[in-house]
């Protein structure tokens, strides 16, 4: 493949995926700007809510991904049937692990959202807002699996569509239940709550209903139950997908764990960190729908046993992606007065050093850019998840959160610094993960492993 033409397919594979992410975590910061006038009270509410549903969300775009690899893996093979059977596995996975989380959670809400907060203002209301919304992660999960089979067989701009869809019908449902209207009254938080299930659940209907109509390649067929009969199959994906959810699972959790170390520094920190989290992922959505490009592209070398083109294809990703990022990273800061005003209701000190943090932010991006191009766009491809899981758990657990926390309550420093000493984090992954990509033991051709 050349270089034109290997470029032509990275943007024709990832402009889909970083847009639908973008609008996404744009949602997310919507949910955000749409409750601030509520007071910092609501934004840390929902901002603490969306992050512990972010724990169980990555432990579902773990088992999505892991199906995405293999559904990559045999389109390149051309054995498209093991796909159906996959997503069908995967599904089944899905509902094990979430329906006893989403059960748990109604007697567990406040209790969690204590761990961040001792506001009982903020606890009250994440407490509602994660009983309305954390059942619909059921849904969530349901749709990952689909969507990444449907990116991994070339066709991104589908789930892009059913997102779109998803997505107004959200902000429109925000905007009536938040604030009211047509006889319903003003629910505030618990109005964000109710948008957020209803139309994850049509989400769901939407994308199912399109699949059986146009009796699409990924839609069940009559004899699908006897794909199922498989067991190797079955332990063939389970082998895959576990170390892939723990990784990300515990990922997330950390994540969690520096929402609760910034919540020793009081609700104000809260609030910035709250509304800065949906804006770094808007940025990292481009990365991410090209680390989902570079992983489509070499997963179908992989399983067509192209191993050179693979290595060229993962070259070309990392030397790409760190550039990019700076260059949007620098973009972000000269746009920063746009991006900062819908938050303009706010106070002044709160958006003080939320403007410190977003620096930081734009600068560091790159480091974040060039661990998820390696993790999941090239190492993950040949699923060596083992490895990427070790590497999560030492660069967050054993080196960032700890160094953190210091910062934080030893120290005593400010949140700039404090999110700060949180990047090390990524300094230690970028050398390990480096060392991973270029002993190219990631390489492994996994459509072959079952049958």
């Amino acid at each position: 493949m050349t270089s034109s033409s290997q470029l032509r397919q990275t943007i024709k594979l990832a402009w889909p995926i970083s847009l639908q992410n973008m609008l996404v975590t744009l949602l997310g910061m919507i949910d955000v700007v749409m409750v601030g006038h509520l007071g910092n009270a609501a934004v840390a509410s929902v901002g603490l809510g969306n992050r512990i549903q972010f724990v169980v969300l990555v432990i579902a775009t773990g088992l999505s991904w892991g199906v995405g690899v293999l559904a990559a893996q045999y389109f390149g093979a051309g054995k498209s049937d093991r796909i159906r059977r996959s997503i069908q596995i995967a599904s089944v996975f899905a509902l094990l692990a979430f329906t006893p989380i989403a059960i748990i959670n109604f007697y567990t809400a406040d209790v969690v959202i204590g761990w961040a907060s001792s506001d009982s203002q903020v606890i009250a209301l994440g407490e509602v807002y994660l009983w309305i919304t954390m059942p619909s992660l059921i849904f969530v999960g349901l749709i990952l699996i689909v969507e990444n089979a449907l990116r991994s067989i070339g066709q991104v701009k589908l789930p892009l569509a059913f997102s779109c869809v998803a997505i107004v019908i959200n902000i429109v449902l925000n905007y009536w239940l938040i604030n009211g209207g047509l006889g319903v009254p003003a629910l505030g938080v618990e109005g964000a709550a109710w948008a957020t299930l209803i139309s994850r659940a049509l989400h769901l209907a939407i994308i199912w209903h399109f699949l059986i109509k146009n009796r699409h390649l990924l839609a069940p067929k009559s004899g699908d139950l006897s794909l199922l009969a498989n067991r190797r199959a079955w332990w063939h994906l389970f082998q895959l997908v576990w170390p892939m959810m723990m990784s990300f699972g515990i990922w997330s959790i950390g994540t969690f764990m520096y929402q609760l170390i910034y919540g020793q520094l009081g609700t104000e920190a809260l609030a910035v960190m709250s509304l800065l989290s949906p804006i770094e992922g808007i940025f990292l959505s481009v990365f991410f729908g090209l680390a989902s490009a570079c992983s489509i592209m070499v997963g179908q070398k992989l399983g067509a046993d192209a191993f050179e083109q693979a290595w060229q294809v993962a070259k070309s990703f990392f030397v790409l992606c760190p550039i990019v990022a700076i260059g949007l990273g620098g973009l972000a800061l000269l746009l920063e007065g746009i991006i900062f005003s819908p938050y303009e209701n706010m106070s002044s000190q709160t958006l003080a050093t939320a403007h410190q943090v977003f620096t930081l932010i734009a600068l560091g991006a790159w480091l974040k850019v060039c661990n998820m191009t390696l993790a999941l766009g090239v190492i993950r491809a040949g699923g060596d998840n083992k490895f990427c899981m070790i590497t999560d758990i030492f660069g967050m657990w054993a080196v960032s959160i700890p160094l953190t926390y210091i910062a934080a309550t030893v120290w005593n420093l400010p949140l700039i610094w404090v999110a700060l000493v949180a990047y090390s984090e990524e300094v230690a992954k970028l050398i390990l993960f480096g060392w991973r990509t270029w002993s190219k033991k990631w390489m492994r051709n996994l459509s072959v492993d079952a049958h």
